[in-house]
């Protein structure tokens, strides 16, 4: 699980920020990909497919069939002198031998030049066997020699897969050689990723929290409406305890999943379907701190992938307790430091469920950078007991971060200027010694500021840098706290009631209301739209802040009117009147302005119950994300 490189999690912060299982390549690395490729040979460079256009490299083997343990001379070369400066090869079964895109490296190279190549292993192989190649440099090659063996025991036909790299934009991953056949004859098929036709697979919550235990999303989902979820069920077989899992997504490239020791991504195991239409497989995975490396899929059965409505659904069968060898490569000294560290998976313990998805590299099945928050169990599970869990969109500080700053900006922001606009006549009793309207007025633009600055200080505290996916609403976020504190100041600063000052100050302290109001709402929507909120949740949250300032406009406009009509009716009144009957009579209950005070009132009390109940939901729906 790998966030977006975009955004970096410290400790405290979950997957995201997240996330699930997104493999690093062999981007940018001049002295050769790292062994984590071998499997993909995928370069992850800024995101770049690889080219459509056939690879003007080839790979040639001077035998075009083998026996065990026999040695073949394998070139990397180019058709027209087309040089390449990176590459990445292995020997894999072919899919007349394995039936499937296997994750399975046979062989071993035996023999290379050490000024160009170096050689590498990838799982299951052992640290002494290198069945994976790479360069050592980033010079201008044409042709490379290397020798590779046979494996001592007859595994079926082979064929050779290579990544080649032109430059940092231009590469293929998948360039293949003619396939070479064992002249022992094929071997038994190792089990394989079934697509079933349509219907023949469904995710289904029936028996949750009976026969099965389930983890779905959005909360209290049954069924169909369940965007999210991953069920498992003991099955116990021969004396033995395996557990069947039932994973469903929307997603157009992969879902994945993962057990952990805590929220955090790191050091968890990872499960991830895969289904492209053209491709439909599952890897298995291993997070060792902040990003996903395929692993070799040892332990897992009766593998189904199906992709229906829109969603991916699949399933596959794994023992409560699966080891994972994870193999630590130090890149700052000898590139033969290497570290074999075994991670043993007991689901009988407990675990929290994260699951994240995302889309898959063209004519691959490398995952691209989830860009949504991944989802997370509120706490541990035993996937032996039959718990039903929802997992949680947002981590809690993000939830923390949405609901001060709706609050901030859509409630006391909207009632402190209606109050400063309308109800100073109403409100003009004192309070500590200063009009009621004003005490009101200035605590809640004071609240709002000081609120406005408690949520940016949560999300850097979090996040520990700068958010480069969230940088439109992060600026615009700033501004609003900016010019919130300028407003502040202006207001400290405020000439007096007969200053010749006074309408200029006027002018601009509304000026900066308005600017910091408008700020603010574009900030909220901005939150609400990242890519990164789910998508559901994006659509409600967007919908309910257009809402409720829309709601605001509609208050200020009415009151507006009540305002204009109550200085017509003033005006009027004062043309029937002279001023000295008007000053004899100086009984306020005359005046038309007081005659609207209850209607005025009533407003007030609609619009405070309107923002606020506004704001409770806002925060349901941020609250169960």
């Amino acid at each position: 699980m790998e966030l977006l490189s975009d955004i970096r999690m410290d400790l405290t912060t979950r997957t995201l920020l997240l996330a699930l299982l997104t493999f690093r390549s062999f981007d940018c690395w001049p002295d050769g990909a790292p062994f984590k490729t071998c499997i993909n040979r995928f370069p992850k460079h800024h995101g770049q497919n690889q080219q459509q256009t056939p690879s003007p490299y080839v790979i040639r083997i001077n035998q075009t069939s083998y026996r065990p343990s026999q040695v073949l001379q394998v070139t990397l070369t180019s058709v027209n002198r087309t040089a390449f400066r990176g590459f990445q090869i292995g020997a894999r079964l072919s899919t007349s031998s394995s039936g499937e895109d296997n994750d399975v490296i046979v062989g071993e190279w035996i023999s290379h030049d050490e000024r160009t190549t170096r050689l590498q292993y990838w799982y299951p192989q052992k640290s002494g066997t290198k069945n994976c190649a790479t360069h050592l440099n980033n010079n201008d090659k044409e042709e490379i020699v290397l020798n590779w063996k046979a494996p001592s025991e007859n595994v079926g036909n082979i064929i050779f897969r290579s990544g080649f790299v032109m430059d940092f934009d231009t590469f293929w991953s998948d360039v293949q050689s003619d396939e070479i056949v064992s002249e022992l004859g094929s071997v038994s098929k190792p089990p394989v990723t079934f697509r079933p036709p349509s219907g023949e697979i469904r995710f289904s919550t029936s028996g949750c929290g009976r026969s099965k235990g389930c983890f779905l999303y959005p909360h209290n989902c049954i069924g169909d409406s369940c965007q999210f979820g991953v069920t498992y069920e003991a099955l116990r077989r021969n004396g033995s305890v395996s557990l069947r899992f039932e994973l469903i997504g929307r997603a157009d490239g992969y879902v994945s999943f993962a057990v952990s020791e805590d929220e955090h991504m790191g050091e968890d195991e990872t499960i991830t379907c895969i289904s492209t239409g053209s491709r439909n497989l599952i890897q298995h995975g291993y997070n060792p701190e902040r990003h996903n490396d395929q692993h070799h899929s040892v332990d897992l059965s009766d593998k189904i992938v199906a992709k229906i409505d829109g969603r991916i659904v699949c399933s596959f069968v794994r023992p409560v307790s699966a080891s994972l060898t994870y193999v630590q490569e130090n890149r700052n000294k000898n590139y033969a430091d290497v570290t074999d560290l075994i991670r043993n998976f007991d689901l009988a313990n407990h675990f929290y469920i994260q699951m994240a998805w995302g889309e898959v590299y063209k004519d691959s099945s490398v995952l691209k950078k989830h860009v949504e928050i991944p989802l997370v169990s509120p706490r541990k599970v035993n996937m032996l007991n039959n718990d039903v869990v929802f997992g949680v969109g947002l981590p809690a500080y993000l939830k923390a971060h949405a609901i001060l700053a709706y609050f901030a900006w859509i409630f006391l922001t909207g009632c402190a200027m209606i109050l400063a606009r309308h109800y100073r006549q109403i409100l003009s009793m004192k309070f500590l010694g200063i009009a009621l309207w004003f005490q009101l007025h200035r605590g809640s633009m004071f609240a709002a500021a000081v609120i406005t600055a408690v949520v940016i200080i949560i999300m850097f505290a979090s996040l520990g840098e700068w958010s480069v996916i969230a940088t439109n609403h992060a600026i615009l976020g700033l501004a609003t706290l900016a010019a919130s504190i300028v407003q502040i100041i202006f207001g400290v600063l405020r000439p007096g009631l007969d200053s010749g000052r006074r309408p200029l100050f006027n002018y601009f302290h509304r000026f900066l209301a308005v600017t910091s109001q408008t700020l603010a709402v574009a900030t909220l929507i901005l939150g609400a739209r990242l890519e990164l909120v789910p998508v559901d949740l994006r659509y409600s949250l967007t919908v309910i802040i257009v809402v409720s300032v829309a709601s605001l406009l509609l208050f200020e406009i009415l009151l507006e009117f009540v305002r204009l009509y109550v200085i017509i009716r003033t005006a009027a009144y004062a043309t029937r009147v002279d001023d000295s009957q008007l000053q004899m009579e100086g009984d306020k209950k005359t005046s038309p302005s007081v005659s609207m005070d209850p209607l005025k009132s009533f407003v007030l009390a609609v619009f405070a119950l309107t923002a606020f109940a506004s704001f409770i939901v806002f925060s349901a729906y941020v609250g169960i994300a």
